[in-house]
């Protein structure tokens, strides 16, 4: 980003100088982030979500939807004293992307300051944020992320991961002949199936960093930031056997199910892409599946 094209940016956006309390230009893949002080524009050089006072990124990157989707999107966040409305709006320069975000103190107008008990509503306000947060970034049936969070997450850890050189391994995990369980048992236990995967999936998962969404149908992916190959298996592996020694209870239904995994292992750097990852991960899992099933391929 370019300070001579931001300053273009900021003469025809103008109206908005009044309106909001900052006016901030993020690069969500690269992070980095322009801020306007007074007249003068600054690079920071610290995280893009470092203002909110957190050590990761944002499970909830309003930026990087907007980045991905090429659409406006809003959201609320909010430091200990300050509600904020960020609105992250995409933008072209010179054929390359990058995001608006316009940050509008939102605390008196969410009449904090008039309310008794205030620090109380604060703390149930900021609650109800984090609910409808979650319940927009997890799948209503298995109650993992979703796909949404696949999209936003994965391109962070894949840009932290090139920073901080270190490796980063993507797993691909799919119910084999899930079609025969809903055929055999309905759509019923086929949904508690799925349910259990998931939980059975997320339960070997010990490290902080590691994260489990919903790929979508009977797919799901495992994001592993900072582990090799070597680890990427041995996580794999339990959750293979995990799934293929559990029996599960539906009803008066009792049955077992297999999972294949597919796993792609690099070190990145910038120009990777997320959807470089999630083909060659998927590439091998559909050689476990050619494979036999029941198996982990890499």
């Amino acid at each position: 980003m370019q300070k001579n094209e931001i300053k273009d940016i900021l003469n025809k956006i103008s109206v908005f100088d009044k309106l909001y309390e900052q006016i901030r230009f993020v690069d969500p893949c690269s992070n980095k982030v322009v801020v306007r002080e007074n007249d003068d524009l600054k690079e920071q050089e610290v995280h893009c979500f470092s203002i909110w006072n957190k050590g990761k990124a944002c499970d909830n990157c309003v930026s990087m939807r907007a980045f991905n989707e090429n659409d406006t999107f809003v959201k609320f966040e909010y430091t200990e004293e300050k509600l904020y409305m960020i609105t992250a709006l995409p933008f072209e320069i010179n054929g390359r992307r990058i995001i608006i975000e316009l940050l509008k103190d939102a605390t008196d107008s969410m009449f904090f300051s008039s309310v008794e008990n205030a620090g109380e509503k604060k703390s149930e306000i900021h609650s109800i944020i984090d609910s409808m947060n979650n319940l927009a970034m997890k799948d209503n049936l298995t109650g993992i992320y979703n796909r949404r969070y696949i999209n936003e997450k994965l391109p962070i850890d894949l840009f932290n991961a090139a920073l901080m050189e270190t490796e980063l391994s993507v797993v691909i995990a799919d119910i084999d002949f899930f079609k025969k369980v809903n055929d055999t048992y309905g759509h019923l236990v086929g949904d508690y199936a799925l349910k259990s995967f998931a939980g059975l999936l997320s339960g070997c998962l010990k490290r902080e960093s590691d994260w489990i969404g919903r790929f979508g149908g009977e797919e799901f992916l495992i994001c592993l930031p900072g582990a090799g190959l070597e680890k990427a298996i041995e996580i794999s592996e339990l959750m293979r056997k995990t799934v293929e020694e559990n029996e599960m209870h539906c009803g008066e239904k009792n049955f077992k199910i297999t999972a294949s995994f597919g796993i792609f292992t690099c070190r990145p750097n910038r120009s990777n892409h997320i959807d470089d990852l999630i083909e060659q991960a998927d590439k091998n899992l559909y050689a476990a599946k050619n494979n036999g099933r029941n198996r982990v391929e890499y």
